[in-house]
């Protein structure tokens, strides 16, 4: 495949915010619709709707002429011994993984996910050697007027397809036995799944009723097959604490433009534990009561309505399911053939993420993993360049996640090492001395990656 023939497939993959609030065209299809839908509802149903469109980072790139974002890595030492910055896999694909910073009185404060990675996640991975080697780049880069509100995100969660054409063209990497072995668990992983499939397909079309908590019993039991089920229910979680929280620390982060991070960053290690050295979200399966005790544990809502967030979750896990893993038509899931190439033929999404995350567990992954990443990291470096985006975010959610397109060609930047500090709550920096760093088109080696278990 011509690396320019899956553009259209690339801008399947994106949220284009500028359009955020366009209204579909009667001939759009259910999913087109239901979008939008949703999009108006917590608009003006949630507390922090309006920032899905008006926040921070957006007014930055649609105003300034340069900004500036935090680099924040353990892995400082190795950056500047060697004099060069490579991006890595993950919700990014192929970025330098970043979050904002704001100029606020004078001085530069990072986005409060930044201040929580900087305290909280990086120190977790490293607290049983006892050391905390977290250390701040900061990257000033210039935005072109070209590339100005060019407000452009990536959702992983449409990247199944994707996952499948890249492996079909890949597959010679792997021996016949890997072949075989790989179209036998992704079969009968699906097959296992036949019961949630088969609810959310008639949900979807045909308006079929469950109650909540019938259907999230159903879908925690269906994760260990599809495990792609835990990145949306992480996500739609996320989503909805990051929508509908009221703590007062929530509005106060409103007002400066941003989504509150620490309500739904800390659902991991206090709603699942078990994922706190090994951030793998094909893991994350808390039950739904689970979830309400961390949630009034760590009072992130003042008042919760535990039957509006049960419904919440199990209407946009119903939708995201159809959207994100099944075609448009709907599949009589009883009566399915149940072969790989049937598969392939009427449920491409669903199988394309089965395959990219069942490759993470075959033991010679770590050897050709880079070849698969790679050239999904140079076909979005070829969309982006099409579009002039220098940086892409995390388009689910504009939650702080953003990054750098390291193969734009004309990318101008400056990199200075930081100091952190913090004060009245919030984590400043201090820029130090410009560094010469390159910033490289070439993803970063498993070893260097401390969040590579994501397994996105």
């Amino acid at each position: 495949m011509n690396i320019d023939d899956n553009l259209s497939d690339w801008a399947d993959a994106h949220v284009f915010y500028n359009m955020f609030a366009h209204k579909p065209n009667s001939e759009d299809n259910k999913i087109i619709k239901e979008e939008f839908y949703w999009r108006e509802k917590v608009a003006s149903d949630s507390f922090h709707g309006k920032l899905l469109r008006n926040n921070s980072f957006f007014d930055n790139l649609k105003n300034k002429n340069k900004i500036y974002l935090a680099h924040i890595t353990p892995n400082l030492h190795n950056i500047l011994d060697n004099n060069d910055l490579y991006p890595s896999g993950g919700c990014l694909v192929g970025s330098i993984y970043c979050t904002p910073i704001s100029e606020e009185n004078g001085k530069l404060r990072v986005h409060n996910l930044g201040k929580y990675i900087f305290e909280k996640e990086v120190p977790r991975f490293f607290e049983s050697k006892k050391l905390n080697p977290t250390g701040i780049l900061t990257i000033e880069l210039e935005i072109p007027n070209i590339s100005k509100n060019n407000l452009i995100g990536i959702d992983y969660l449409k990247l199944g397809k994707i996952h499948l054409d890249i492996y079909k063209q890949l597959e010679y990497l792997l021996s016949s036995r890997e072949r075989n072995d790989l179209k036998d668990i992704c079969v009968n992983k699906s097959r296992k799944a036949m019961d949630y499939l088969g609810l959310v397909s008639k949900i979807y079309h045909f308006n079929n009723t469950v109650k909540p908590i019938d259907f999230l019993n159903i879908f925690n039991s269906t994760i260990e097959h599809l495990p792609v089920l835990g990145y949306l229910y992480f996500e739609v979680i996320s989503e909805y604490i990051m929508l509908y929280q009221d703590s007062d620390i929530s509005f106060e982060y409103a007002e400066k433009g941003e989504f509150y991070s620490y309500g739904y960053k800390n659902l991991v290690p206090m709603a699942c534990p078990k994922l706190n050295k090994n951030f793998s979200l094909r893991q994350f399966n808390p039950t739904f009561c689970e979830v309400i005790n961390y949630l009034k544990k760590e009072n992130i809502f003042k008042k919760i309505n535990e039957e509006k967030m049960a419904s919440y979750i199990t209407e946009r896990l119903v939708f995201l399911t159809n959207a994100r893993l099944l075609p448009d038509d709907y599949i009589e899931w009883t009566r399915f053939r149940w072969d790989f190439d049937n598969l392939s033929k009427h449920a491409k999404p669903l199988l394309g993420h089965l395959i990219h995350r069942e490759l993470r567990n075959f033991g010679r992954y770590p050897n050709f993993y880079f070849y698969f990443d790679q050239y999904k990291a140079l076909q979005i470096w070829n969309y982006w360049n099409n579009m002039n985006l220098i940086v892409p975010f995390n388009g689910i959610i504009p939650k702080g996640e953003v990054g750098i397109n390291p193969a734009y060609a004309d990318l101008k930047y400056k990199v200075y090492t930081s100091k952190a500090n913090i004060d009245n709550g919030d984590l400043f920096i201090e820029l130090g001395k410009e560094v010469n760093i390159n910033i490289i088109p070439k993803l970063v080696d498993l070893k260097f990656n401390f969040m590579r278990n994501r397994d996105f």
